[in-house]
């Protein structure tokens, strides 16, 4: 049975915008004043593109004119180019006008790196004022060195080829694998190590490859005081926990050797207190390193989420912090490393995240990077032209409202991947997971259901998205409490170690993950399928999907009901003499007149042979 609204909440995990009074906030604020936010088409503009960039003003300025001013030398020079007023339109929630504006840059060559601000005039505060009132777009700044900046990169470069068909098994270094000889230091108190280490992962890998994964992404392995890793004090050092940068070395060989692709997580928006440069800065207000942060005014700091142990970067354009992390970011991928998951990308601003994107591919151009980005579906692909992708949280919040809480109806899971495969571009990464380690896991949230967990499975793995798995899934590690439970310690919940002695007990979704990582090798087209949805019935739980793929046309059929069913396939799709074969098994299925039998909580991928 459906699990009740208020556990529904309590499994809220993705940013809390869909909460409408949450939500409505959020929206208000992005329409009041001058906005950009990185809109422009195309979003990942090639050389001898124009390029038509949009804003918007609301009617609490009285925005006389907008401004587009750019530079292609690091600012040595300025342009500038009027944009002109499109539509006007009435904002019922800010309740006013929000008037829309376009402005069109010309088309430049190859390698060109655009960095251009947004402001608009307002009248003068008196007659005698003289000087017209600036809003910089976003930030609402009155001065260009305050304003927020933004960048176009004119290349050909494309999504690396090899991200495409990646299959990512998500590890948490300190709860994966403490290595032979090892023993976990202690696993009763969550917040404390527990002692996993790269000779431990180095150990699994051909576990993991031999799962169907061709690609691991790390927890944050820098040197860091916490167990998690997420608020760094070194970037340039392996936390002694973890191992040393011979382990990591070792690591990365043996992945490669195997055809597994070596992803770091990479934490840009802040550090940790412990950090050198920010005690430095706390030492006085004359250090060199005080520039690397926001005070408020000194010594007080900008923190992530009020944390005071994770102090923010200023990572503004030209500032030192910037041009640091991204030699970084470079220094790794030159010791091997095939990309970066980006924790909380939408921390800094845009023109970071084109500037380090440019650093990485100029070290590797097959280098991968997409960040962790809990916004809305426009907010998340304005990242364009900056980073590879975003993790795709609203995939993973339509499976887990579908499947593990059943909350949503089949139908409105299906509308909501209709919609979603036409607005997001295919060439814009959008890894597909089911938990991770900041959420309940599927599991849990399934109330420790596994035919649940194989439906989820399935679909993730025929979705264009990378299938992301959070370890453990194969072996049903799940938790004894919800992270939003009164006495529970939070995220980490969720970040039981690893339950190898359960393995064998748990063949069965280890098998499938093989059986699906098959599966997406013979069909790495899934990537560009289109889904046409034939039948949807709420009522019986059950529905069924043309995917059309340049290889073949493929047939889902699913049962979410805890009964049989009977699905008819049509004859136009299943004409007399031919056969049903199931993609996943590679076994042919039975069917009589027509009638394809479901079991309960099923899911059913064929092909249909003549």
């Amino acid at each position: 049975m459906p699990l009740s609204s208020n556990n529904t909440r309590r499994d809220h995990t993705f940013g809390d915008l869909d909460d409408p009074t949450i939500g409505a906030a959020y929206q208000l604020k992005r329409h009041k004043g001058v906005h950009h936010y990185g809109k422009k088409r195309p979003l990942r503009p090639k050389p001898g593109e124009p390029v038509s960039l949009f804003a918007t003003t609301s009617s609490e300025i009285a925005a006389q004119r907008m401004t587009l001013r750019y530079t292609l030398d690091e600012w040595s020079t300025i342009t500038e180019i009027p944009f002109t007023k499109t539509k006007l339109v009435w904002d019922t929630l800010s309740w006013g006008w929000l008037q829309h504006w376009q402005a069109n840059l010309p088309a430049q060559p190859e390698g060109t790196l655009l960095r251009y601000q947004v402001y608009a005039r307002q009248p003068a505060a008196s007659v005698d004022a003289g000087e017209a009132v600036i809003c910089h777009a976003d930030n609402q700044a009155s001065s260009a060195a305050e304003a927020t900046q933004y960048a176009i990169w004119y290349n050909q470069d494309q999504v690396p080829e090899w991200s495409r068909t990646a299959r990512i098994y998500q590890i948490f270094v300190d709860r994966f694998n403490p290595g032979e000889g090892r023993q976990w230091l202690q696993t009763e108190d969550l917040a404390r190590p527990f002692g996993g280490t790269l000779r431990g992962v180095i150990e699994k890998l051909t576990y993991i490859h031999d799962l169907g994964f061709n690609a691991i992404w790390l927890s944050p392995i820098f040197a860091s005081p916490s167990h998690h890793g997420y608020d760094t004090s070194d970037y340039e050092q392996i936390e002694p926990r973890l191992g040393m940068q011979a382990d990591f070395e070792a690591l990365v060989a043996k992945a490669h050797q195997l055809g597994i692709r070596v992803i770091l997580d990479f934490v840009a928006n802040h550090v940790s207190n412990q950090h050198p440069a920010f005690r430095a800065a706390l030492q006085s207000p004359e250090s060199p390193y005080k520039d690397w942060f926001y005070w408020n005014p000194w010594p007080k700091y900008r923190s992530y989420f009020d944390v005071p142990e994770m102090p923010e970067l200023r990572l503004t354009y030209g500032a030192p912090a910037r041009k640091y992390l991204l030699g970084v970011a470079q220094k790794w991928l030159r010791l091997g490393i095939d990309g970066y998951r980006l924790d909380y990308a939408s921390g800094p601003e845009q023109d970071f995240w084109v500037d380090f994107r440019r650093a990485c591919r100029e070290v590797n151009p097959e280098s991968w990077t997409f960040g962790e980005v809990t916004l809305p579906a426009d907010a998340q692909l304005s990242f364009a032209g900056g980073l590879d992708g975003t993790l795709d949280f609203l995939t993973c919040q339509a499976l887990r409202e579908t499947f593990a809480l059943q909350t949503w109806p089949l139908s409105r899971f299906s509308g909501y991947l209709q919609d979603s495969l036409a607005y997001f571009p295919r060439d814009f990464s959008r890894p597909a997971f089911l938990d991770n380690h900041d959420m309940n896991r599927f599991i849990f949230a399934a109330g420790n259901h596994s035919e649940r967990l194989k439906l989820a499975l399935t679909l993730l793995y025929l979705l264009p998205g990378q299938p992301l798995v959070y370890f453990g899934t194969e072996s049903s590690l799940s938790q004894p409490r919800s992270i939003h439970d009164k006495d529970s310690i939070g995220f980490d919940q969720a970040r039981l170690p690893m339950n190898w002695q359960e393995i064998d007990a748990h063949r069965d979704i280890a098998e499938l993950l093989r059986q699906l990582s098959a599966f997406r090798e013979r069909y790495p087209q899934l990537v560009a399928a289109q889904w046409e949805p034939w039948m949807v019935d709420d009522k019986q739980e059950t529905a069924f999907w043309q995917i059309s793929t340049p290889e073949a046309n493929l047939y889902l059929a699913l049962n979410r009901s805890e009964s049989p069913r009977v699905l008819t396939v049509p004859q136009m799709i299943l004409p007399s003499g031919s056969q049903i074969v199931n993609e996943v098994t590679q076994q042919y299925v039975q069917v009589q007149a027509e009638h394809l039998g479901l079991p309960a909580e099923s899911a059913l991928i064929f092909s249909v042979k003549t």
